[in-house]
């Protein structure tokens, strides 16, 4: 299969990294507010969402081991999550949310789904549906 014509590429690879960068920018700022970063964010909805093990945390983060355990310090300062020894194997620790933490995801994906509302709010019906197939299909897994 013939791929697009390249100055269509090209122009598809700004507008793609333009949204990006106007989302993240949003997102941090949206974040900052709650008085917590873009990737402390993430560990808060990747903890919310089951994922327990600081290393399983750093593989889906995509980060060295002692930068999740910096993450993990500075989110257990703030009241937002809590290290506990696994009852299963006490060398390992578990990772769960804080009522504290908790309040704060919920607060962070109230307002992100709000903010990224918004910005969807530029298409009209037809087009949100039409957008979120496109999404759906650019973002399958190759063979899956």
């Amino acid at each position: 299969m013939k791929g697009p014509p390249t100055p269509l590429v090209e122009e598809l690879s700004r507008l793609g990294y333009t949204l990006m960068r106007l989302l993240l920018s949003r997102a941090k700022e949206i974040f900052a507010q709650e008085g917590v970063s873009l990737l402390q964010a993430e560990v808060l909805r990747l903890v919310r969402e089951g994922v327990q093990l600081p290393s399983r945390l750093a593989e889906q983060l995509e980060v060295l081991p002692s930068q999740v355990s910096h993450l993990l310090a500075s989110l257990e300062e703030a009241g937002l999550l809590e290290r506990h020894p696994d009852p299963q194997d006490r060398r390992r620790v578990l990772l769960r949310l804080t009522p504290k933490g908790e309040a704060v995801h919920k607060r962070l994906q109230e307002a992100w789904l709000h903010a990224y509302g918004q910005h969807l709010a530029r298409l009209s019906p037809k087009e949100l549906l039409l957008f979120r197939d496109l999404l759906r299909k650019l973002t399958e897994v190759e063979g899956g």
